[in-house]
């Protein structure tokens, strides 16, 4: 028998409309007594992050049914492909729950031999100039997509970037940055950019945006800002155009170092 899908009245879809999008990204808003019903996902892998409320999980293992465990706001679980399980919101308010996965796709079914537990988020940290990033997706083996926590100082700014390969969406949870995104990066990366010309928009609590290859952007913190990123694997696929500290292309070594915890 297949599971049913998501009853919820109250989710949204996060990439905007992306072309070709390769992840999922979704928030889902629990009412009181809200829940997530029995899910399955064989081909894929799930990411889930509260970000408002307190959330029950519950689930299945093949060694027996687990513990309930319950989540409060940054904390959250990945679901491996045939892990079962199901959320419900414990708060007497509403719950806010972000969503992220690959797309690989394939029938959910019941009735599998083996049943995968989830498991906790990564607490990978990544030190930069401007703050720090949480990578949660950094235990999984090759899940098909990454979800980040980026906190930003106020006062300051990433590089100004693009992607070859890598796709992102952003989704603020806390503060507000002015973010430039929008304009496709030249072929040339010795070329210089103007930086004014740009396209710009303002974005609060609760609003995002996204970036397809070979765009560039930068993130400006009018307040310190948090926001969740989920993006395609590529997470040393950068060309920073502009830096404030001169960081190069790539991957920066030294913001590893100690990461792990």
């Amino acid at each position: 028998m297949d599971f049913p899908p998501p009853t919820l009245g109250h989710s949204r879809d996060l990439t905007h409309g992306l072309a070709g999008c390769r992840y999922l990204f979704v928030e889902h808003r629990l009412e009181a007594g809200g829940e997530l019903p029995l899910r399955m996902h064989p081909h894929d892998y799930r990411t889930f992050l509260v970000i408002g409320g307190c959330v029950l999980l519950e689930q299945s293992a093949s060694a027996g049914r687990t513990r309930p465990r319950s989540y409060r706001r940054l904390e959250g679980w990945h679901a491996t492909p045939t892990s079962v399980y199901r959320c419900r919101n414990m708060s007497a308010a509403a719950a806010s729950v972000l969503e992220a996965g690959s797309v690989r796709g394939g029938t959910v079914r019941a009735g599998l031999a083996a049943v995968a537990p989830c498991l906790d988020l990564s607490g990978y940290v990544v030190r930069k100039p401007w703050g720090h990033e949480v990578w949660y997706t950094a235990n999984l083996p090759e899940p098909g997509y990454a979800v980040k926590q980026i906190h930003m100082l106020v006062g300051y700014q990433s590089s100004l970037q693009s992607h070859r390969r890598k796709a992102e969406t952003n989704f603020v949870i806390d503060g507000e940055a002015t973010v430039l995104n929008g304009a496709q990066a030249p072929d040339d990366v010795g070329l210089p950019v103007n930086v004014a010309a740009l396209p710009l928009a303002v974005h609060p609590a609760g609003t995002g945006w996204s970036s397809a290859p070979n765009v560039l952007h930068r993130v400006i913190a009018n307040s310190a800002y948090t926001a969740i990123e989920v993006s395609t694997p590529e997470l040393d696929d950068v060309i920073r155009w502009a830096d404030d500290t001169g960081r190069s292309h790539g991957r920066i070594q030294a913001e590893h170092e100690g990461g792990g915890r």
